[in-house]
Order: C-alpha cells, then sequence, then structure tokens
C-alpha cells in the first residue's frame, strides 16, 4: 500500500517563522511521519506515539519538539511507503551484484542526484553524529541509529547496517539501557551507570527499554547472515522484557516482580499470560537466534579451551573429514536444539498462530519464523544430504517448508506483504537455499520425482521474495541472488508447473531418493554450508 501525496491543510496549521530548512515543510513531514507510524512494524515500539505526535505540534525551537535527526530519519525511513517523495531506483544488476558489500563504489559512478530518501539518510547521520559529540538528546540520537539501521536493511545498504547496528548497541551500553538495578556492576566507579537522567515518567522509562531492545533485534536479526562477532554480549544483558503494547500505550506501571528479564534461565519457553503478547515474543526470538548464533560462533574456540559445554562423546569420528569435531553431541548443542524446537510450542494458545480472521499480526508472523530459521543456521552445517537418515538433513528440510507454508498463509490473506518486517524476507531467502540445496542433491541422484516438486517449491518463495521487491530494494536483491544460486548450482532447466499442495509435506520415504551418492564426476559438494568462507552475505 503507498499513499498518495498528503493534502494540504495549510489553513489548519501555525507556519512557524524558524522552520529547520533542511526539513520538508510541515504538511508533508507530518505525512512522512504518519505513513512511518502506520506502515513501520516497529514504529509504535521505538516510540509513544500521541506523546510524540504532540511534541510535533510544538514550535521547532520547544524543548520538547522532536530531535532533527530523528525526524530526518523518518523521513528517510517514511519515503517506502509513500508517492509523495522519490526513492533510490533500483539497482542495475549488469553493474553490480546483487550481494555486493560496497555499495558506494557503484553509487559513485552514477550520474544521478540523490533521491529525497538518501539526501534525508545522510542529513540524519549528519545530524545524529553532531548530537552525539555534544552530549545532547542522545536518547533521540539512538533512536535515530535504529531507524536508520532498519533504512539501510531495506535497501540492501551491507556496511551502512553492520555499522549503524553496530553504533546503535554500543550507544546503549554508557545510556545504560542493556542492564537494569540490581543487575548494575559492583565495581566502584567514577561514571554512573547510566549517562542519561533518570526517567520522568512511566512511558519515558519504558521507552527507553524498548529502544534498547530494537537496537538488540536489529544487529542480532542482521547478524545471523554473517559469521562476525556481535558488539554486545548477551551475558551483558541483564534488562527486563518489554512490557505488554497496551500497557506502553497507557503508561502502565509494571513493576519488576511482575516481569520476566532477558537473563532468566527459562526465558524461552515460559510465557506468562500476563506478560507476554506479538513484541515481547519477537524479542524472545532474536534471543533465541543471537543464541544460535553466539554457538555456532564460538564452538571451536570452547572446544580448544576444554568447555566441558561442548565436550562430545563422538569427538573424532565425525562423518565429515574437513570437521574433525561434531557438536551435535555436545550438550550446549542439544539443549539448544530442545529450546530452538520447543521454542514456538510454549506459546500461549492464542498467540500459537499469527494469523487470525484474515488479519496478519506482523511480530507474531516473523517471531514463527525465527525459530525455523534458528533450526537451519544450527543443523545446516553438519546436513550431510547425500546420506539418507541424516537428521541434520531432515531438519533443515522441514524448516525450510515450514517457511514455505508460512509464506504461502501470509499471501492467502489480503495482508500487503511489503509491509512485513526485513526479517522475513531474510527468512524466505534462507528457505529457498536450502531448497536448491536439495534440488542440487536431487539433480544429482537423477530423482525424476523429486526435481520438479522442489523446483516449484523454489519458485514459490522465489516469486514471494519478488513481489516484496517491487517496495524494498532488499527483497529485491535476495530475489536475484536466489535466482543466480539456482542457476549456479543446478542450471537453466525450465520448472515444470505442477499442483503444489499446503502445507507442505515432509516423508522421508519420499525424498529418498535424494539421498543416493552423487555421481563422483560431477564437480558438486553437497556439504556446502550456507556459510561459505568468506562470504559476508552467504545470508545476510
Amino acid at each position: 500500500m503507498t499513499t498518495e501525496s498528503p493534502p494540504s491543510n495549510s489553513q489548519h496549521d501555525v507556519m512557524w517563522s524558524h522552520w529547520p530548512h533542511d526539513l520538508p515543510n510541515a504538511d508533508l513531514l507530518k505525512h512522512l511521519v504518519e505513513v512511518f507510524f502506520t506502515f513501520q512494524p516497529h514504529a509504535n515500539k521505538l516510540f509513544h506515539v500521541p506523546t510524540f505526535m504532540h511534541s510535533l505540534s510544538l514550535s521547532p525551537t520547544h524543548p520538547k519538539f522532536p530531535a532533527i535527526p530523528v525526524l530526518h530519519a523518518i523521513c528517510a525511513m517514511g519515503s517506502l511507503y509513500t508517492a509523495a517523495v522519490t526513492s533510490p531506483p533500483d539497482p542495475d544488476f549488469n553493474q553490480v551484484a546483487p550481494d555486493e558489500i560496497f555499495l558506494e563504489r557503484y553509487r559513485v559512478k552514477e550520474k544521478r542526484v540523490d533521491s529525497f530518501a538518501e539526501v534525508q539518510a545522510k542529513l540524519a547521520k549528519k545530524t545524529a553524529e553532531e548530537l552525539h559529540s555534544l552530549g545532547e538528546q542522545l536518547l533521540q540520537v539512538l533512536q535515530t541509529q535504529i531507524i536508520l539501521t532498519w533504512f539501510y536493511w531495506s535497501h540492501g545498504r551491507w556496511v551502512d547496517i553492520f555499522l549503524s547496528s553496530a553504533h546503535a548497541m554500543r550507544l546503549s551500553v554508557p545510556l545504560g539501557l542493556n542492564m537494569c538495578p540490581p543487575f548494575h556492576s559492583i565495581t566502584n566507579s567514577t561514571r554512573p551507570a547510566s549517562i542519561l537522567a533518570p526517567a520522568r515518567t512511566v512511558i519515558e522509562d519504558e521507552m527507553r527499554r524498548n529502544a534498547f531492545w530494537l537496537a538488540y533485534a536489529c544487529e542480532r536479526q542482521h547478524g545471523l547472515g554473517n559469521g562476525w562477532a556481535l558488539s554486545l554480549d548477551d551475558q551483558d544483558v541483564s534488562q527486563m522484557l518489554p512490557v505488554r503494547s497496551d500497557q506502553f500505550l497507557h503508561g502502565t506501571l509494571v513493576p519488576p516482580a511482575e516481569r520476566q528479564w532477558a537473563h532468566s534461565r527459562d526465558v524461552l519457553l515460559v510465557h506468562p499470560p500476563a506478560q507476554i503478547d506479538p513484541f515481547v515474543l519477537f524479542i524472545k526470538g532474536t534471543i533465541l537466534i543471537s543464541r544460535v548464533k553466539a554457538f555456532n560462533l564460538r564452538f571451536r574456540a570452547k572446544h580448544f579451551s576444554g568447555d566441558p559445554s561442548v565436550a562430545n562423546a563422538f569427538d573424532g569420528i565425525s562423518p565429515h573429514p574437513s570437521e574433525p569435531i561434531d557438536p551435535r553431541g555436545s550438550m550446549a548443542f542439544v539443549e539448544l536444539d530442545e529450546i530452538v524446537v520447543s521454542f514456538r510450542a510454549k506459546f500461549p494458545r492464542n498467540l500459537k498462530d499469527p494469523i487470525n480472521n484474515n488479519v496478519v499480526d506482523s511480530h507474531l508472523y516473523t517471531t514463527c519464523l525465527m525459530p525455523l530459521v534458528a533450526t537451519i543456521v544450527l543443523h545446516d552445517p553438519h546436513a550431510e544430504v547425500r546420506q539418507s537418515g541424516c537428521i541434520s538433513a531432515l531438519k533443515i528440510l522441514a524448516a525450510a517448508r515450514a517457511i514455505l507454508d508460512l509464506i504461502y498463509a501470509v499471501q492467502s490473506t489480503s495482508f500487503d506483504i511489503t509491509l512485513l518486517d526485513s526479517f522475513c524476507t531474510f527468512a524466505w531467502f534462507v528457505s529457498g537455499r536450502v531448497l536448491v540445496r536439495f534440488l542440487q542433491a536431487a539433480i544429482d541422484a537423477h530423482s525424476l520425482e523429486q526435481m520438479p516438486i522442489l523446483r516449484a517449491e523454489i519458485d514459490y518463495v522465489h516469486d514471494a521474495i519478488s513481489k516484496v521487491g517491487r517496495r524494498i530494494p532488499l527483497a529485491h536483491r535476495y530475489a536475484k541472488m536466489l535466482e543466480d544460486l539456482l542457476v549456479k548450482s543446478c542450471g537453466l532447466a525450465p520448472s515444470v508447473p505442477i499442483d503444489m499442495p499446503f502445507p507442505r509435506p515432509l516423508e522421508p520415504l519420499a525424498i529418498q531418493s535424494m539421498f543416493y551418492e552423487s555421481d563422483p564426476n560431477r564437480c558438486v559438494s553437497l556439504h556446502d554450508a550456507l556459510h561459505e568462507p568468506g562470504s559476508f552475505l552467504s545470508l545476510a
């Protein structure tokens, strides 16, 4: 859904004499703010909307008027949802690869002026840096960085996403947002736990907490797609989970004794009804994928140091010569795998389905994708699709097809899928990559029965990503990346239309033919993991 140009209400608006000259006029700004809060799935968690809209009605010189970088960032992000301003054109894949990291190399060669969205993003970054250096309006600087990260991710600007999300995460630490009393450091320090003044209201306190969790979500969700360390260790997060959305809106005080803490051992499997809603589950899902990334990232180092949690009874007899240690027998892997499997099953009954009566809950839909992606990331390095009965191979195929079911479910509604969180198209792309891997195996084994089925599934994923790509440049890139991967791995064989019922079945006997040993004369490795060495964008 794209809105048209805003109507002019100039006769009702106050014309301020000191309007910031780099901001659009008041009518256009209000329009961009409104579409931002209407269509950006997390906007009403990052800000308390009634308070923000009131502050926007004040004079630009009023101390409660929104910080200028916040408004620039909202203008940049809001440009995705309206035809009233210009956005960057889609990339020319004849000139730049869809997975290119350093897009600025090509941008400087383009003979065009910056779009409205690009100008506003640059102004947001510049003005935020000015406030940051002065130590002023630091919470709004953090909010700006979060919005910019959303903008960069939507546009597939990989370097900017990485740096902006890391900046937001690191800034949250001196602001004291990664922890909450009584879990502050026991060190005697000349610096306070937070350089922010104490929150004056419940709403302000919860908005700060939401800002931290949204910064955390940005970095964790994007970071799942690469093998690089994150900016803040989960062990340094001692913060309460957000309150429910209705409690945030009404400024309801919920004391710590009635809250869940992120570092509680059972936080991912216990969901007290009075403390849970789709956004809280969204944050829990993000904690889950963060744990999966941390396990993969640190396994070898922990094993080397003798950490008992990764000790394995099967050490030395791994099925893969290139990896003498099989993590799947370790206590840490087994425990994490069980949490991943149980995560969604433990949801309260009223929150098990993200789609009810044709209404899609964006946060819950995204959350339902998270354990499936976590399963793929956890098991993919160990999946051997040539071996009959490989549990990791079956798990990643089951997860990929479960993602396919969720794609079908959301497309069966009237919901505009271009308004989903960026993580959704990332998850769909991950599913597509797994299916390509199995199609490659089926071709290698001459499985005439499975080849058209897998190809149809891949085409379905590709078509869904392409639909999102009509608005969101990130999805446009993912669609091209999946297309290129399919051609590279499986050739140019045309797809054959077949009837594809949903939900997708997982029948081990039906896919048995894909596990036969491949032709040794083919230069194809069916054990290539999704995280290819040296590839920053192997998933992201």
